[in-house]
């Protein structure tokens, strides 16, 4: 009996020992890769517009990037992100001129335009192209009547 106890304690402070050591391995590399994101971010210091100006040229890329994306009722978020990220760094190398406030504004909206643009893409797109597939199909098929003016 004291043998079964003893090869039970071992594997019990092996196991303790192994857990440790992946817990730790896990903290530190965590800790490694978020604080140069947090505190040092990349940026694309070639973006060297005024604040005033760097910040209106982002918002309408942010708008023409929705305004994209409805059109063409895209559903694959990949594009969306790899565009997103692009603008992300040109963000950041402007936040370095611009007041606080303003940047996190233009991020806060930045944010929102992409998570309603993938709820778009998951749930109305789909919907949108088969309308069109079906108006579309229906268009070509039946000649439109001309409208009698009402009195």
């Amino acid at each position: 009996m004291p043998e079964q106890k003893q090869r039970g304690g071992l594997g019990r402070r092996l196991a303790i020992g192994i857990y440790s050591i992946a817990l730790a391995y896990l903290v530190i590399v965590g800790f490694a890769s978020v604080i140069p994101q947090v505190f040092w971010p990349e940026s694309d210091d070639s973006f060297d517009l005024e604040c005033a100006d760097g910040l209106e040229l982002l918002r309408h890329e942010v708008d023409e990037v929705r305004l994209a994306y409805l059109s063409t009722n895209e559903t694959d978020p990949s594009a969306l992100r790899e565009t997103l990220k692009s603008w992300d760094l040109r963000l950041n190398a402007l936040a370095k001129r611009c007041d606080e406030d303003q940047v996190h504004l233009l991020n806060r909206y930045r944010h929102r335009v992409e998570l309603n643009l993938q709820r778009y893409m998951r749930e109305d797109a789909p919907l949108a192209e088969r309308v069109s597939e079906t108006v579309g199909s229906d268009a070509d098929s039946t000649t439109p009547q001309e409208a009698e003016p009402s009195p």
